[in-house]
């Protein structure tokens, strides 16, 4: 059983999907995902080459779109640092989910024998899901082919680059079971924010001294892309790399599943319930009901781990990466949209699930049902609009350039669009797509990991839209773009309000919701 162990788990989740529509959904977002990819890499490399500048892209360029530009020295320059920066997510990635993430909840196969190599290969075969993941290898992918030319044309770079990529993503999945073997004492938990402290307080010595420019020209990433560029010309060179790279992903694969074994099998000093082990100071008595709805889900995200964890990170890595990057405006506009649709995926695409089997409970108190999703609402709204403030606020302090009224009307118009947007998107998901999900294993995640696909797909996709929009006025002269744009998506996001509500009321469909989250 123990090397079908990973299908058969494969194919049980796939019973478990029992919409055909569902499936149909999934097979197309497969089929979809490595097409666009391939297509991506033929596109770049065939992209025709002209005059060769230096400079950023200016309107000049955006309006003159179809004259050739060669560019391939700009990007290419910029390939270590992007490279660098998917090594970091591999590791930030698996540490979020508490190792990695789950096929199954792992309560649900408490009373089967399976194996950490499984449970390492399963994690390892849905990193893809992820859509962070699937976007920065998206934007390598795209561009090494334009950037890395050579007369073998552009599969050879990218097998190197294929390379890096499982490297990076086995060797962040062993660091990160790693991190959850350690923080299972109070000693571990103190080393590792403690080494958290250390980290971030070079990069921000780094980052006000100037020298972290010199610190990427010397990254390990610069000899991935000689490799690359050799791999290219055919030249032999390019072996060396490619051989540590093979031995550094096995290595990896090896270490997580060793790490992995360690880390499940030591015994923590919380107990099984971790931190609601400990005594809880009696809450005062509320002044209303929704007040009390509120204190009750606020508690409910800050007592899950993934939900913490997640929390943390969102706080932490945005403001850090646009504070050290000194962007200019027209991609500060862009960074909203991407964090909001990453904070609504921490519990807000199923926030009714916060409530867990306490649900039917709820259910029965003598308030307003209303009140119960207005609770969720403003508690959504809180950790959305809380991670995109911080990451507004983050990159506007080491912004390029002073800001002008325009710049300023797009980055808070992006904001708030993109927070309306995501905040009733997931309460529209929560009332029509309810799962049941317990939130208190350190992976487990608002929805299994194909739902959670589609849901941070159409959530990017949505808000990164609107963020080009916003991106692209920021190099017009008018303020009346931003305002109009902003007045008719905040519109749209109050009406869809209203049609929710209208749903919530309906008594059938809410039993049904309460139903599935308290039970399955």
């Amino acid at each position: 059983m123990s090397r079908g162990q990973a299908g058969a788990l494969f194919a049980l989740r796939w019973r478990m999907v029992r919409s055909p529509a569902v499936r149909a959904g999934l097979l197309v977002l497969a089929v979809v995902s490595l097409v666009t990819l391939v297509a991506l890499a033929v596109a770049a490399a065939g992209v025709p080459l002209g005059r060769l500048v230096s400079t950023g892209p200016s309107a000049e360029d955006l309006l003159r779109a179809g004259v050739p530009v060669d560019r391939t020295g700009e990007v290419r320059a910029l390939l270590p640092s992007a490279m660098l920066a998917f090594a970091l997510f591999s590791v930030i990635a698996p540490l979020a989910a508490g190792g990695g993430t789950e096929l199954i909840p792992e309560s649900e196969l408490v009373a089967y024998p399976v194996r950490v190599p499984t449970i390492v290969r399963l994690s390892l075969a849905l990193t893809p899901l992820n859509i962070a993941w699937y976007f920065q290898v998206f934007l390598l992918v795209g561009a090494t082919s334009y950037a890395v030319r050579g007369e073998l044309g552009p599969l050879p770079p990218l097998g190197v680059l294929v390379l890096f990529l499982v490297a990076c993503t086995t060797v962040g999945h062993a660091l990160g079971w790693a991190l959850v073997g350690v923080r299972r004492t109070r000693r571990g938990r103190v080393a590792t924010w403690t080494l958290l402290g250390l980290l971030l307080g070079y990069g921000a010595v780094l980052a006000t001294t100037g020298r972290l420019t010199g610190l990427l020209d010397r990254a390990p990433t610069v000899s991935v892309l000689v490799s690359e560029l050799d791999a290219a010309q055919g030249r032999s060179e390019a072996l060396p790399t490619v051989a540590v790279l093979l031995v550094v992903a096995v290595a990896g694969y090896l270490a997580a599943v060793r790490l992995a074994a360690w880390a499940l099998r030591r015994p923590g000093d919380r107990g099984t319930d971790g931190p609601l082990a400990r005594p809880v100071r009696r809450r005062a008595q509320r002044d209303s009901a929704l007040a009390a709805l509120v204190a009750v889900d606020r508690a409910s995200v800050w007592r899950s781990p993934p939900l913490r964890r997640g929390l943390v990170i969102l706080a932490l890595l945005p403001v850090a990466a646009a504070a050290v990057a000194s962007l200019p405006w027209s991609s500060i506009a862009l960074l909203p949209p991407l964090v909001s649709s990453g904070a609504a995926l921490l519990f807000g695409v199923n926030a009714l699930a916060l409530d867990g089997s306490g649900a039917t409970w709820v259910a029965t108190m003598p308030h307003d049902p209303a009140l119960v999703l207005r609770s969720k609402a403003r508690v959504v709204l809180e950790v959305v609009g809380g991670a995109v403030a911080l990451v507004l606020v983050g990159s506007s302090v080491r912004a390029a350039s002073a800001p002008t009224a325009v710049d300023l009307l797009c980055a808070v118009g992006a904001s708030a669009s993109c927070v309306a947007i995501v905040v009733v998107t997931c309460l529209k998901l929560s009332v029509t797509r309810p799962h049941r999900a317990e939130l208190r294993s350190a992976r487990d995640t608002p929805a299994p990991p194909g739902s959670m696909a589609v849901y941070s797909a159409r959530l990017a996709g949505v808000t990164t839209l609107v963020g080009l929009v916003f991106s692209l006025a920021t190099f017009g002269d008018s303020p009346l773009l931003p305002v109009l744009v902003t007045v008719a998506l905040v519109a749209w996001s109050a009406a869809t309000w209203l049609r929710v509500r209208r749903m919530w009321a309906d008594d059938v469909r809410r039993a049904g919701v309460v139903a599935t989250v308290s039970a399955g």
